[in-house]
């Protein structure tokens, strides 16, 4: 499963433009066939025709359909990050790590022509390996699962859409992610204040004022409801099929009873985690989400997102 959190892109502005840019100008070159004045070369872009535009155009779009998929899966996915930095972070992130990405990318241009690498295909892989690096170092497992007795955790799945973008276009994208991995590790060290830097506020006031109200979202309808037992009643009534569908899923994945049977306890270890996640939540709120997702850690964690729990009220000395 690839979910993160609330579904769209509520909180997720530059996710949302991302997406509506590089799609547009990846389906507009093919139409207008000019996915040649995308990609990027040492010779003759470089060197003879002096084409350094061609440096800030190779970021903005796709060459192929494949590349549109699976990096279109991947920056939607990554809002995640967006929401734990924030827009205004994580634009700046995305702004150092192309930087970063297209020093490295003439780096590799010029050490890789005597081995043949001569072109690097379009696209922005080096952002979309930049942030998968975030997710690698701040995004913790939620839940693991065994396949023929092998364990792998819920994060493999970014990890496979992934291998699967950076061997799209090989040699070339393969060497455009390594370089968006070692920019996300440069920007993770806080190497030369990478990490701390931020756009000039009088530019974050413009993008506020012209940007925000183009690509910003509303938040998903949430219940009326007003405590966290109302909430689970008016949920249970109201999207039971897709609950018996998590719940069979949950039972094929992760050993769960089935409807009908003794339900099995949640685990000390997943009620503290939970508490964890959502300070707010008591322990009985922990084991209703838990029990509301059949103790799938995931589920629950969505659950109790849906239905945020009420902070319980303060003792008085």
């Amino acid at each position: 499963m690839l979910a993160a959190g609330p579904s769209g892109f509520y909180n997720a502005p530059t996710t949302k433009g991302i997406l509506l840019v590089v799609g547009s100008l990846s389906l507009l070159s093919s139409i207008l066939q000019i996915k040649t004045d995308f990609h990027l070369q040492l010779v003759p872009h470089l060197t003879t025709h002096h084409q350094f535009w061609r440096l800030i155009t190779s970021h903005f779009a796709f060459a192929t359909s494949t590349e549109v998929l699976f990096g279109g899966l991947i920056i939607y996915h990554l809002r995640i990050i967006e929401r734990l930095f924030g827009p205004a972070k994580y634009v700046s992130f995305l702004f150092v790590s192309a930087i970063l990405c297209t020093f490295l990318n003439i780096a590799v241009l010029v050490t890789g022509n005597a081995l043949g690498l001569n072109a690097l295909p379009s696209g922005p892989y080096g952002v979309i390996f930049a942030a998968v690096y975030q997710f690698y170092t701040l995004i913790p497992v939620m839940y693991e699962f065994k396949i023929f007795g092998v364990a792998f955790s819920d994060k493999v799945f970014m990890y496979v859409i992934a291998a699967q973008l950076m061997l799209s276009h090989m040699p070339g994208s393969i060497a455009l992610a390594v370089c968006g991995l070692l920019s996300g590790a440069i920007y993770r060290s806080d190497f030369a204040g990478t990490r701390r830097w931020r756009f000039p506020k009088p530019v974050m006031r413009i993008a506020e004022r012209f940007l925000m109200p183009i690509f910003s979202s509303s938040p998903a309808i949430r219940s009326t409801a007003t405590t966290f037992e109302s909430r689970t009643q008016t949920r249970s009534t109201t999207d039971r099929p897709a609950q018996a569908m998590r719940e069979y899923l949950n039972v094929l994945s992760t050993g769960g009873a089935p409807q009908g049977g003794t339900p099995r306890p949640p685990s000390e270890e997943q009620i503290a985690t939970l508490q964890a996640i959502f300070p707010t939540a008591t322990q009985d709120q922990a084991i209703a989400a838990l029990n509301s997702a059949n103790n799938n850690l995931d589920g629950a964690v969505q659950y109790l997102l849906e239905n945020q729990p009420d902070a319980p009220p303060s003792s008085s000395s």
